[in-house]
C-alpha cells in the first residue's frame, strides 16, 4: 500500500483524511473533494487508502491517523 501521497499532507489533513476514511470509507473521497483549498489532493489520498480491503486499510489508516495527531499535538506544544 502506497501512502506517499498522503504522507505529503500537512498532519493537520493528514488528521482530517485519515478520520474521513475511517468513517466513511470510499464517500471520504466526494466529502474531501469539497475544500476550496486542498480539495484535489485531499480526495486523491482519501481514494488511495479507501481503495484497500477493510481488513488492510482500518488499522494501517488507524495507525498514520495515530502518527498524524501525534504531529499535530507536537506543533502545538511549541
Amino acid at each position: 500500500m502506497d501512502a506517499q501521497r498522503f504522507r505529503a499532507l500537512t498532519a493537520y489533513h493528514r488528521a482530517l483524511v485519515g478520520i474521513a476514511v475511517l468513517l466513511d470509507g470510499h464517500e471520504a473521497r466526494v466529502y474531501l473533494e469539497n475544500d476550496s483549498l486542498a480539495g484535489a489532493g485531499l480526495s486523491k489520498s482519501a481514494e488511495e487508502l479507501a481503495s484497500q480491503p477493510p481488513e488492510l486499510r482500518m488499522p494501517f489508516i488507524g495507525s498514520l491517523l495515530r502518527g498524524a495527531l501525534s504531529d499535530l499535538e507536537k506543533s502545538s506544544g511549541e
